[in-house]
């Protein structure tokens, strides 16, 4: 049974647990402010470097003011070690007119690209001078080669193989012998040649090509190439790499640098990358002939470089591209493929001018240089051309002026009009006539010997009726009439003076026989002896026809007539030429 009571189990305080319960200590009021308090807040922050100094905790105390009852409370600044600006570790302004400046970026001061305690530096320094014996080639493939990765037949062909690249041998190998090798070059260090460096990596772009490594590993040097020398501050070395061509510019992400306008590079830039630097390729033209090659190719060249030492056209060039002052500010990381040897905290920020921004103004260019050559020439045809920038236009107007001037319009009328002579070959002079004055007594002699020659091919064919067949052949005499006193037209080519042979073919009226070529537009010879621009084209007008086209249709005749222009551009006006005025 359940006992009752205080003390007994089967009262109601048997299920009271407050004193089995943790006491609560009583807590503190919360400190009450004036109402003043909650009406104005006045945060600060200290300037001073010193009071940074203090903990958070203590600056972040509030107090109450002395005046107004407005509380104070204090927010740190963000430092520098917490949001640290980028050092610069190195900063150069390349030769390339493209590139406007290099800039080699870090997080930390003093940091460098190639940690010398990585584990590939330690191994390269080890194997970098290592003799090598000659041995049989062994395969090896990796994605991202290492010395440590490779078995001790594996390294021995590789320094075998690194031996005779370093003298000139590129013996065939595996692709991952190449890429370690271009590793070992791009890593290279403070006390080695950077330039000998370089070079070996040219040479390996340019000794093995796609038949020996693939495409993708290809692009992969030229990138090492490009970031090697942004890293160095050297300029690529185009003449090493004339024999890549497209490769260079092919996908790049940076093709500006591979198109050095520098002085010293401009000429192989144009070689390799012109297609890169302007959408006209002046080398296709139909008038690039191999006599034509050297002058198209060195003009052409000079035009460029007159285009960039001309401040003024080099400002309207790359006024097309976008950006500040005309440039693009980009961050690239180094020698990305290398990931587990470069420091990834390096950057490098380059502003270039774009080429896909001026390709445009230097077509242009280009077209317009190539119209000025033709007029040196003496080529009549033209290029079209959409705009010229003013700037531009006098830069290379100053250029091909002072080199290639345009030939005077006469000369390249009289050249346009010469005809072109045929080659002659040895076989052809047996075909030709000797010559000889022309005889009455000379004539009737061939004519008898070539009716004797028949006569007797005739007899030796006859089958049947032979008498009658030599009957019907035997011709009476030939009756030679007296030579009249009248000259006879003989062109005259060896005549020194082009108007003997105007005197020769004009016998019957130089300008009778024009116009009955051409009809009533031969009349505008006779408003050349006195040339008058406005006559002139006020008689072209009346026939509907351009003064050019008329000039033009009447030299055309006089050519045919006797191998020369009559008419020559005088300002404005056409005349007649001087050695014509007599005949007409």
């Amino acid at each position: 049974m359940f006992e009752n009571g205080n003390g007994g189990f089967g009262g109601d305080d048997f299920w009271n647990l407050d004193e089995y319960a943790k006491k609560k200590t009583p807590q503190a009021p919360a400190k009450q402010f004036p109402k003043s308090a909650t009406e104005a807040v006045e945060i600060s922050g200290r300037e001073s470097a010193t009071n940074t100094a203090k903990s958070f905790s203590d600056s972040s105390l509030s107090h109450k003011s002395e005046s107004g009852g407005t509380i104070t409370r204090f927010i740190p600044p963000h430092t520098d070690e917490v949001f640290a600006k980028k050092c610069v570790i190195f900063e150069y302004i390349p030769e390339n007119p493209l590139i406007k400046s290099v800039k080699i970026c870090s997080d930390k001061q003093g940091d460098s690209v190639f940690p010398q305690n990585n584990l590939f530096m330690r191994e390269r320094r080890a194997m970098l001078n290592r003799k090598a014996t000659e041995c049989p080639p062994v395969s090896y493939y990796s994605y991202s080669p290492r010395y440590s990765q490779m078995s001790r037949a594996q390294l021995n062909w590789y320094l075998w193989w690194r031996e005779n690249t370093r003298n000139g041998i590129f013996l065939k190998t595996d692709e991952s012998y190449i890429i370690l090798y271009a590793y070992e070059l791009a890593v290279t260090g403070e006390g080695e040649d950077k330039v000998a460096s370089l070079y070996m990596l040219c040479q390996l772009l340019n000794n093995y090509t796609e038949k020996d490594i693939n495409v993708v590993f290809r692009m992969m040097i030229r990138d090492l190439i490009c970031d090697y020398c942004l890293v160095h501050g050297l300029s690529v070395p185009l003449e090493w790499l004339s024999s890549v061509g497209r490769l260079l510019t092919a996908n790049a992400s940076l093709p500006e640098i591979f198109i050095d306008l520098s002085e010293s590079n401009r000429s192989h830039a144009m070689d390799i990358g012109l297609s890169a630097i302007s959408m006209y390729d002046y080398r296709k033209s139909k008038f690039y002939t191999p006599e034509t090659s050297a002058t198209f190719k060195k003009a052409m060249n000079g035009a460029l470089n007159a285009l960039i030492c001309d401040q003024n056209a080099f400002n309207a060039i790359t006024s097309f591209t976008s950006g500040v002052y005309g440039c693009v500010t980009a961050e690239r990381r180094p020698f990305t493929r290398m990931i587990n040897i470069v420091n990834r905290s390096i950057k490098i920020e380059i502003s270039y001018y774009q080429l896909s921004n001026i390709q445009s103004a230097i077509t242009d260019a280009m077209r317009y240089s190539e119209n000025r050559l033709r007029e040196h020439l003496g080529i009549k045809n033209k290029l079209h051309i959409m705009a010229v920038n003013p700037s531009i236009k006098a830069a290379l107007d100053d250029f091909f002026d002072a080199n290639y001037p345009a030939m005077p319009t006469i000369d390249r009328r009289r050249r346009a009009a010469a005809k072109k002579e045929e080659p002659v070959y040895e076989y052809d002079k047996l075909y030709d006539v000797p010559k000889a004055e022309i005889s009455p007594e000379r004539a009737l002699e061939i004519e008898r010997d070539s009716w004797s020659t028949t006569k007797i091919l005739t007899e030796a064919f006859a089958d049947e009726d032979k008498h009658s067949s030599l009957e019907a052949l035997n011709a009476p005499e030939l009756i030679i009439e007296p030579v009249s006193e009248t000259p006879a037209i003989i062109e005259s080519p060896e005549a020194e003076n082009p108007a003997e042979a105007v005197t020769v073919a004009a016998s019957g009226g130089l300008f009778e026989q024009i116009k009955e070529a051409i009809g009533d537009v031969a009349e505008l010879i006779s408003l050349c002896h006195s040339p008058s621009p406005m006559a002139q084209r006020a008689f072209a007008s009346s026939r509907g026809l351009s003064l050019d086209e008329i000039a033009d249709q009447i030299n055309e005749t006089a050519v045919d007539l006797f191998g020369d222009i009559l008419l020559e551009d005088v300002g404005g006006a056409y005349g007649i030429i001087e050695d014509y005025i007599d005949q007409l």
